[in-house]
């Protein structure tokens, strides 16, 4: 998988986690963005499935359903956690529509 950096955090890696269900993604990209709960779940759920570069470990930068950011502090750094979610959707679930659609 490839690894990506943020403006707010320059020197930390990223990277998106494998195997994330289609099923998912599709459920994700059916959601209204301009809806706060539902925007909520898509911004939970693009950070549960980014991971951080902590030493030699890659650790979620959310943890499933619980209130735990990695790298520490990032919970406080509103415009790096928007930046990554942003990510996630441009490079994953919105990559993956493409590519579908030009195979179609």
């Amino acid at each position: 998988m490839d690894t990506f950096s943020i403006k707010n955090l320059e020197n930390v890696e990223f990277r998106i986690k494998d195997n994330i269900s289609p099923v998912d993604i599709l459920a994700l990209s059916m959601q209204d963005f301009e809806k706060f709960e539902q925007l909520r779940v898509i911004y939970k759920f693009a950070l549960e499935h980014t991971e951080v570069k902590i030493g030699e470990q890659w650790l979620p930068v959310k943890t499933v359903d619980k209130e735990v950011y990695m790298p520490m502090g990032i919970n406080t750094n509103g415009l790096a956690l928007q930046e990554l979610a942003s990510y996630f959707i441009q490079e994953v679930i919105g990559k993956t529509f493409t590519k579908s659609s030009e195979s179609a």
